[in-house]
């Protein structure tokens, strides 16, 4: 086995996509899940702007005087549609980092389920792993970064709750809140970026060829019928069979 040392050059397309298929490359699902949080983060003053003042007609159109409450079939559309809107654009955000990090590549038979992936001694080394162990500690230094952060942005909160401020001015306090949850989000989604940096740069590390590696997949490449038939076709006209050799002149000179 050679050396990581001697892995110079960049995994090329099929062996990147043959470790995808192996399940060695990072997803980034950590990363669309920051995005989604960070668009709700930013979308969610203007939801509540519109919501609250409906969600409170909505109370008290169902909670009359006379204390019997009447549950309406259907939500009304200014909350509805805001809430719509909300988790589409959420949605789409978390989709386009996806497919901006993860690429595209429609092929149904990943789903199947591979038991050769199956092996109990390799889990087991794994596990035991100081890769293992370091991931770990990794996991645990983000959670303390999320708590110290969560912590530092909830003092204004619990400062506002303890003078009484809060009474006087609802408003004051759910603005505080808000500010709490975004710094907390904002913390959650850094940790989760950084952590899927730290592992897709592992993962490109791992895959790096050398330059045998490289020479051998490009001559195997080159032998596959299905390249050749390609590299024809790319090439059209110009590439053709050998000319076949001209007929023979009409004056034949056999009866001299």
């Amino acid at each position: 086995m050679s050396d990581s040392s001697d892995r110079t050059l960049p995994a090329t397309p099929r062996r990147r996509e043959a470790a995808r298929r192996e399940g060695m490359m990072p997803a980034a699902a950590a990363p669309a899940w920051a995005a989604a949080a960070v668009t709700v983060v930013l979308l969610g003053p203007a939801w509540l702007r519109t919501t609250v003042p409906a969600a409170a007609d909505l109370l008290r159109s169902t909670l009359p005087a006379t204390g019997t409450a009447e549950i309406p079939t259907l939500l009304p559309a200014a909350l509805l549609l805001p809430t719509i809107g909300l988790v589409l654009a959420a949605g789409v955000a978390a989709l386009a980092v996806r497919l901006a990090l993860d690429g595209v590549s429609w092929q149904p038979g990943r789903a199947a389920p591979d038991l050769r992936r199956v092996d109990p001694v390799a889990g087991l080394t794994r596990i035991l792993s100081p890769r293992t162990l370091a991931a770990v500690l990794g996991n645990a230094a983000g959670l303390a970064a999320i708590v110290a952060v969560g912590a530092w942005a909830a003092a204004p909160l619990a400062g506002l709750a303890v003078s009484g401020a809060a009474l006087e001015d609802p408003a004051l306090l759910a603005a505080a809140a808000w500010r709490s949850l975004t710094w907390l989000v904002l913390a959650a989604a850094g940790v989760a970026v950084v952590q899927w940096a730290l592992a897709r740069r592992r993962f490109e590390a791992a895959i790096r060829m050398t330059p045998q590696e490289f020479a051998d997949e490009a001559r195997g490449m080159q032998a596959d019928p299905k390249v050749r038939l390609m590299q024809q076709r790319r090439a059209g006209p110009a590439v053709r069979s050998p000319a076949a050799p001209p007929p023979p002149e009409s004056g034949s000179r056999s009866g001299r």
